[in-house]
């Protein structure tokens, strides 16, 4: 390969792989941007927020409401179209010999008017006409009933009859719901779980459709105080809309639907995007104007033979433009062979759709302003060169073009130390969240529902599980550890300031739940079955007894609707994602609201002891799918998102670093090149290998020690603003710099290692015949 073929390789190599990463993180920002905007009413349709006001004046914003609020919403503030309130339920469908747990949505009527339901089978006016009808998706319908029409087939659904009235398409991945059929709200009065009358009870999330011609900030300003000037005792709550739109990236709310996403990570990888695609460019620039001595003669003659330098500047800009094509043409095959293992790494399905007019017009923009910041300067270079100065002969690269090189090398390898540095520091904090000490032991715990078979049969089911084989612990609670969202304020206790009120999450266990969980006590003692006082006792956390400012709070009397006592404070330990900070919370014994059974694997066989958890199951539950889940990883998925980010992340900051080390190849060739004869001179009188290889490395490793000077603060900067979203971080040690800034010159020593010592090496009598 020629040294002219060599170079055109590396440009198109660098702008290839650079052009690639930053198709697939354009593929993956615009679906993250593109969540439930496929309604057809998007723009109108909003979710309404809770803001509580608390301790300290301390804000907790609700993704839940209370279920009169939506009707009241339609009846009295004409601005506002339409409302529903809906409902996340998990029900065991039976269908013939088919037993299925499956997920859907409870609604009212409005929600097929407001949001965009594609039906392929069925009437939008009647769907819902029954409380015994139900709608399911497409995938649920094939699941059951195959090529069979389901409309007018039975469903059992706890113990009652629902027939199948419609069928919709399965809502498309980029939405915040996620449910697989649909049943009318108003079963929650029918079931005896709720009248639907109460304000002080939050549970359902409310969404309002707003005429065409309202302002969201008007309606904003009417609807703020409806729950606190409608609601007696309802502390200082305010409401307001949430843009459909922007649910899915800014989401952090107390009983939130899980699985979001964060506008955070839209701009950490546009940065990324936009970091990998500069540094290619650059190397395209650098490569560029190193190499404008071959060009000088030709750019000479041109210009003596009338050829004027907007002439030259065109043909120039249209290499550059040839190149990036090719480059471009490159990444899309690159993008579409890696598109299934980025869609495993992201957890999304992404597609290269080329029929998409919005995609050519992407890739269009993509290839303009990636050939004009490419092909600019060397253009603008390369023709104003003198034509006496260039036939002479006598063409060297001026002062400006080499400090110019110089900035685009150190503004490169700043980019690369930035996201080693980064790649290092979401590490770390990924590792930290995941080993976190939670306050209590989740190895070998397995969960899963109480059943309505098992409620009613507490004591008998534990003692059973309790004698299984390979079980060292059983306990019941109301809500899964990952997540205690079950929360409220209005607690009085003798000294309490009357201008405060601290919300307090609620866990209802079973006297064992401490013991099984191995969660430490602070003062006072545990639940006990020998104490019949206990039905009326509840146990604090530290964070509950700090906020209330108690001091010897064992056996002091609180007012919680009903009096309690305090028997005892145990250590905090965690009941949410690290993300959050600890809340106070109450734990109290309460059979009636039991949801969850845990059961804790003794260390050894644990295939076994889990079959053995299923015997007992089957036992007591024989028509029910024994569904449970590891505690362990129940507490991953709560990180999936971050460790997804953290791996794309990486992938990505190696590329940037592959990208900039092509371009340093590239210069390190050339600069050879240029001082062939130099370096033969120097050997021949008596120069060792290491002294050469330091006389070509020297000038580059200054470069890259000014660039971790620029880039250490920048990156500590920006990754303390990343670090400061986690409730619970890491502290960023100085030897993070240290080793980005060693792996760097490292990075940097080894590319040039092998052009540098094969100069050294070369017979300099070969060079010097050559010159």
């Amino acid at each position: 390969m020629t040294k002219h073929s060599a170079y055109s390789v590396i440009n198109i190599a660098g702008l290839s792989v650079g052009l690639t990463a930053f198709i697939l993180i354009a593929l993956w920002i615009q679906h993250e941007l593109s969540y439930d905007r496929f309604h057809e009413r998007s723009s109108q349709l909003y979710r309404i927020i809770e803001n509580q006001y608390y301790a300290n004046n301390e804000l907790f914003p609700v993704a839940v409401t209370p279920a009169p609020l939506g009707p009241y919403l339609k009846e009295n503030f004409p601005e506002i179209e339409n409302a529903t309130r809906t409902s996340e339920a998990r029900f065991l469908f039976q269908y013939g010999e088919l037993k299925f747990n499956e997920l859907g949505y409870m609604v009212d009527p409005a929600f097929f008017e407001m949001f965009s339901l594609n039906l392929i089978k069925g009437d939008k006016k009647t769907l819902l006409s029954k409380l015994e009808n139900i709608v399911i998706s497409e995938s649920l319908a094939k699941k059951y009933f195959h090529d069979v029409d389901p409309l007018g087939e039975v469903f059992k659904i706890n113990n009652n009859d629902f027939a199948v009235t419609g069928v919709f398409r399965d809502f498309p991945e980029n939405s915040h719901m996620k449910f697989d059929y649909i049943l009318p709200f108003e079963l929650f009065v029918k079931f005896g779980w709720d009248s639907l009358k109460r304000w002080d009870r939050n549970g359902y999330y409310t969404y309002a459709q707003l005429r065409k011609d309202a302002e969201a900030e008007t309606v904003n300003s009417k609807i703020k105080d409806v729950i606190n000037r409608y609601v007696e005792g309802s502390g200082r709550t305010e409401i307001y809309l949430q843009p459909l739109s922007s649910i899915h990236l800014h989401s952090k709310f107390t009983a939130d639907i899980g699985g979001h996403g964060d506008i955070q990570y839209i701009y950490i990888f546009s940065a990324v995007a936009a970091f990998v695609l500069i540094i290619a460019c650059i190397n395209f620039m650098n490569l560029s104007t190193a190499r404008s001595t071959r060009r000088s003669k030709e750019v000479g003659i041109r210009k003596v033979v009338g050829a004027a330098r907007t002439q030259l500047i065109r043909q120039f800009l249209m290499e550059s433009i040839m190149f990036v094509l090719i480059s471009l043409l490159v990444a899309l095959v690159l993008a579409q062979l890696l598109l299934p293992s980025f869609n495993e790494i992201s957890g999304k399905v992404l597609e290269l759709s080329f029929e998409s007019t919005q995609l050519w017009i992407i890739l269009s923009c993509i290839m303009i302003v990636t050939s004009v910041i490419s092909g600019s300067y060397p253009a603008l270079f390369m023709s104003s060169f003198k034509p006496v100065t260039t036939l002479k002969g006598a063409l060297r690269s001026g002062k400006g073009a080499v400090i110019f090189r110089k900035v685009l090398v150190i503004t490169q390898f700043t980019i690369t130390v930035l996201l080693i540095s980064g790649t290092i520091i979401v590490y770390h904090q990924l590792t930290f969240i995941r080993n976190k000490k939670l306050g209590f032991e989740k190895n070998n715990v397995i969960s899963f529902r109480v059943s309505d078979e098992i409620s009613k049969n507490l004591e008998p089911f534990k003692n059973e599980l309790l004698s299984a084989s390979g079980v060292g612990g059983v306990t019941y609670t109301s809500n899964s550890l990952t997540y205690v969202g079950t929360s409220g304020g209005g607690m009085e206790w003798e000294g309490k300031d009357p201008d405060v009120d601290i919300l307090f999450h609620f866990l209802a266990v079973d006297y064992d739940f401490i013991k099984t969980f191995n969660i430490e006590m602070f003062d006072g003692r545990n639940f006990s079955r020998e104490m019949a006082t206990d039905s009326s006792a509840i146990i604090l956390n530290e964070e509950a007894i700090r906020q209330m400012g108690l001091e010897n709070p064992v056996d002091k009397k609180v007012k919680w609707d009903d009096p309690l006592t305090i028997i005892g404070v145990v250590k905090d330990f965690h009941f949410k994602s690290v993300h959050e900070k600890i809340e106070p919370l109450v734990i109290m014994v309460a059979a009636n609201r039991y949801n969850r059974v845990y059961v804790k694997l003794n260390s050894g066989d644990l295939t076994a002891a889990v079959g053995a958890v299923n015997d007992v199951y089957k036992k007591f539950s024989p028509d029910r799918p024994f569904d449970y889940t590891f505690l362990n990883d129940d507490f991953d998925r709560l990180y999936r998102a971050e460790q997804r980010t953290g791996t794309i992340f990486n992938y990505f900051a190696w590329i940037a670093i592959f990208i900039s080390c092509l371009g340093l190849f590239g210069l390190v060739m050339f600069t050879i090149e240029q001082r062939v004869k130099e370096i033969g001179i120097r050997k021949v009188l008596g120069a060792s290998v290491s002294n050469l290889f330091s006389l070509i490395s020297s000038d580059f490793i200054r470069l890259i020690i000014i660039s971790n000077v620029i880039a250490i603060p920048v990156a500590w900067y920006a990754m303390n603003k990343w670090l400061d979203s986690f409730a619970y971080r890491i502290t960023i040690h100085w030897a993070t710099f240290v080793i980005a800034a060693v792996a760097s010159i490292l990075i940097a020593w080894l590319t040039m290692s092998y052009q540098s010592i094969k100069a050294a090496i070369a017979n300099p009598v070969n060079s010097l015949r050559n010159e």
